[in-house]
């Protein structure tokens, strides 16, 4: 804990931008850790990382380095107040209180008291191993603490091989033997495996109002998608019941990231294309805020590695399947953001078409997907454009919600089917170089 407390504290103040760092922030970051952690023990750590900190900035009298000096003189007051908060529970945590030692000592006498009701030798064996281990050594962290005795307790390990079987006697009935097809299918599939790669450029595509996939292709994508569907909608999770209760993450993975890889699926461009999720630092924000500033951090980004270079096409934000109209109109306007942001980094290297090539971004508010993009236009506008939006169909619907979702994630897949050809047949010239700045008006230091 220690040591990984003091590489998250060293990291925020290495990347956090200047404004946010301060006693308070820092003794957040502890905090949020261990919400337990005893006022001293993390003086001592704050103490220690920001000495370690001050010591590796230049010691020209930069602005970061003043800052960092006052945490010192500041860390009572600030510890005093972040606890406050966590105590009333204007903080959130999602990590338990540990147990006390009273609470250990009294489960372990309700451990004994159970083992002693069975008279059997397997019983005794572990009433003698459990009674073989100290208290005081044990902390939350133990198994045994909390009334589990687990098979890589030493005392178990130690069991006489007939007991030992006896232990581990209800898991042994839960294992089949194995399966020789199984190894025999894994074998063909390890041998005869192909990586997808684009060894020459494809041909240059651009918006036409045309499918640039055959009938066929289209036809696959589709199934792939309602096998999808059909997943999700007998995904109980997603049912009346259940669906207002479902948090950000659930609705996110099982379903939005589900639809994207199915309509996305087998590019025609090999492996340089990859979906990240769980909210990655986007390298376009970064740029654009500068050094020592960290980006934001779009839910689901596109991305594509092409002249050793990592280019976001696409973006996207997501609520939960309830979305408050604040929710809304927050990710809206990051969304917007972050595509403009796009554009200028990938224009840094590559000067795609005008009037053609675009950053996507999607916007899953509630229930409905809005599928956007921005482009640069021939006098060097940046238009951002509302393309289509669909009820996502996360329970049984009529055929004309599953069709109009359908084609609105095969417009996507058109679109980047597009965007990547020419983005791959874009102009690089050194002399054109010039480091464009993102025109993106940086936001209000609370927003």
């Amino acid at each position: 804990m220690s040591a990984f407390l003091h590489n998250k504290i060293h990291n925020f103040l290495i990347n956090a931008e200047e404004r946010h760092i301060n006693a308070t922030s820092v003794v957040h970051q502890g905090l949020e850790e261990n919400p337990w952690i005893p006022k001293n023990d993390l003086r001592t750590i704050l103490n220690q990382v920001v000495n370690y900190t001050i010591n590796h900035l230049r010691a020209d009298g930069s602005s970061r380095r003043r800052k960092l000096i006052k945490i010192h003189s500041q860390f009572e007051d600030a510890f005093e107040g972040v606890s406050t908060l966590y105590d009333l529970g204007v903080v959130k945590t999602t990590k338990e209180k540990p147990l006390s030692s009273d609470q250990i000592e009294n489960n372990m006498s309700e451990l004994k008291r159970k083992l002693q009701r069975d008279t059997g030798s397997l019983y005794q064996h572990l009433l003698s191993g459990v009674n073989g281990v100290s208290i005081t050594e044990l902390s939350w962290k133990d198994p045994l603490a909390s009334q589990v005795v687990s098979d890589d307790c030493e005392f178990v390990n130690n069991l006489p091989a007939n007991l030992k079987k006896g232990f581990m006697k209800p898991i042994r009935k839960m294992i089949p033997t194995s399966l020789s097809m199984v190894e025999e299918k894994c074998g063909r599939f390890v041998l005869g495996f192909k990586r997808h790669e684009t060894k020459t450029k494809p041909a240059k595509l651009i918006h036409d109002g045309a499918w640039k996939e055959s009938k066929e292709d289209i036809e696959c994508v589709v199934d792939e998608i309602l096998n999808v569907l059909k997943d999700i909608w007998n995904n109980s999770a997603f049912s009346p019941e259940f669906a207002e209760t479902l948090n950000e993450g659930t609705y996110q993975s099982t379903v939005i990231v589900s639809v994207i890889r199915a309509a996305l699926k087998n590019l025609p461009f090999g492996d340089s294309l990859f979906i990240s999720t769980s909210e990655k630092q986007s390298i376009a924000s970064a740029d654009r805020k500068g050094e020592g500033h960290t980006g934001r951090r779009p839910d689901i980004m596109l991305e594509v590695k092409y002249l050793e270079t990592v280019f976001e096409l696409m973006y996207v934000e997501c609520s939960r399947l309830t979305c408050t109209s604040q929710k809304k109109t927050d990710d809206e306007i990051k969304l917007w953001r972050e595509t403009n942001d796009g554009l200028y980094w990938i224009r840094q290297t590559l000067k795609p078409d005008k009037d053609q090539f675009g950053v996507v971004g999607i916007q899953v508010a509630g229930n409905v997907l809005y599928l956007n993009l921005l482009l640069r236009d021939m006098v060097n506008v940046h238009r951002y454009f509302h393309l289509q939006s669909a009820e996502i169909p996360v329970q049984f619907s009529e055929v004309a919600v599953v069709t109009k979702f359908i084609e609105t994630l095969l417009l996507l897949r058109n679109i980047v089917i597009t965007n990547l050809s020419l983005l791959y047949h874009a102009s690089v010239s050194s002399s054109e170089r010039q480091m464009e700045g993102s025109t993106t008006v940086s936001t209000p230091r609370h927003y």
